[in-house]
């Protein structure tokens, strides 16, 4: 069941989105109660009629069955000329690539022995710590990676000075490699794009591949997840989502990733650079929701499931698993007030959300083009929470 509800900010006020009878049924098989479902994306929409967010993709459900939706409304674009918000719309996840691609790929090399949570990370990216004075380099563990407590920044232009993309790289991996320390490792949560644009070198050295070629192979062919990619083709371009006007490169950004540093590392790293849709991001949600099981087939290890949704950091200032923020008691979660203490989760700067609540059996996937056109646009941080209290409370 799909639903695509357009219309300009002008039109406040108008009908909520509507599910037909068929989705009304799914909501009741799916444990919702239909009309307080339909409430819960009528707060989306509110949002985009006041102008909070351009348009959005939301669709909820369970370890089985369809779920409910994608339910459109907006504009996934709306420079230079409108274009209707739709179900299939792709969209640049941002960070949640650090747990759709990178996280889950890191963790399938620790299942095949090729990688260890404990070992530092220089034992496989040597000039990690090779030529830096601070010796604390050699105690980052790719554990620390991670779990965000690597002591590295947050973030850091690495492309600054460069003036040619294709040949960006190499001068952006020694600056990262060079990057100094704010803290020891493993003393405090400092939620770092460095990190895991580290991690995905550390991942290519081992595989002799592209993180993108490795995610695909292993991740979204298995998975069915034909609208997940690095790099979309001409092919799916028009389906993309318009993120920011981007002085840098003169342009509204659509179909090239919206990170910086993504963007002159040639579209593909470790903390962005992935596309996705949101029937494909309920798939790899209810992957996660069955420990690691798809279609009959194994993904990912039940252990390693475990592993990566736990909370390793519950002695430190942030609730963390592996890759994903762990909701625990926070008061501040973009979770919201009502999910389980167990409920994961993951927001992207572009305004994309992935929270899965394996104590409620329950997913909710809300795709936003926030940044489009302006990243200044902030709103969508009250409405993340609005939206998965208004779901949780609509379970029968």
């Amino acid at each position: 069941m799909a639903v695509d509800l357009h219309r300009p900010r002008a039109a406040a006020g108008a009908a909520r989105p509507m599910l037909d009878e068929a989705g009304r049924e799914q909501a009741r098989e799916a444990g919702f109660d239909p009309d307080a479902l339909e409430r819960a994306f009528g707060v989306v929409a509110d949002a985009v009629e006041t102008g909070s967010v351009p348009g959005a993709v939301m669709l909820v459900g369970r370890s089985s069955g369809e779920g409910v939706g994608p339910v459109a409304v907006g504009y996934r674009a709306i420079l230079p000329s409108l274009e209707p918000m739709h179900g299939d719309t792709i969209f640049d996840m941002a960070s949640l690539t650090k747990v759709m691609a990178t996280a889950p790929v890191a963790m399938m090399l620790v299942e095949r022995g090729q990688l260890r949570l404990g070992a530092a990370v220089a034992e496989y990216l040597p000039e990690f710590a090779e030529g830096v004075p601070d010796e604390r380099r050699k105690q980052v563990r790719i554990f620390h990676l991670l779990t965000h407590t690597s002591g590295l920044p947050a973030w850091r232009a690495l492309y600054e000075g460069c003036p040619d993309r294709d040949a960006c790289r190499p001068a952006m991996e020694r600056r990262l490699l060079q990057t100094p320390l704010e803290a020891p490792p493993g003393t405090q949560v400092t939620y770092s794009c460095l990190g895991y644009i580290t991690l995905g070198l550390v991942i290519e050295r081992l595989t002799g591949a592209g993180l993108d070629s490795v995610a695909r192979k292993w991740l979204y062919k298995p998975m069915g997840m034909d609208a997940t990619t690095y790099r979309p083709d001409e092919s799916l371009r028009e389906r993309c989502a318009a993120t920011e006007y981007c002085p840098l490169r003169r342009r509204v950004v659509r179909g090239d990733v919206h990170d910086e540093n993504a963007y002159f590392f040639g579209g593909v790293a470790g903390n962005a650079g992935l596309f996705s849709a949101a029937a494909d991001t309920a798939r790899f949600a209810r992957m996660m929701l069955a420990k690691g099981r798809w279609g009959g087939r194994r993904i990912l290890s039940e252990a390693a499931v475990e592993a990566m949704t736990r909370n390793h950091t519950a002695h430190l200032n942030e609730a963390r698993g592996l890759g994903w923020a762990v909701r625990a008691t926070s008061l501040d979660s973009s979770s919201g007030d009502l999910m389980s203490p167990s409920a994961y989760g993951h927001t992207g700067f572009t305004g994309t959300s992935l929270w899965v609540d394996p104590e409620r059996d329950l997913f909710c996937v809300l795709l936003t083009n926030r940044v489009h056109p302006s990243r200044q646009n902030e709103a969508h941080t009250s409405l993340r929470p609005a939206f998965h209290n208004a779901v949780v409370a609509a379970l029968a």
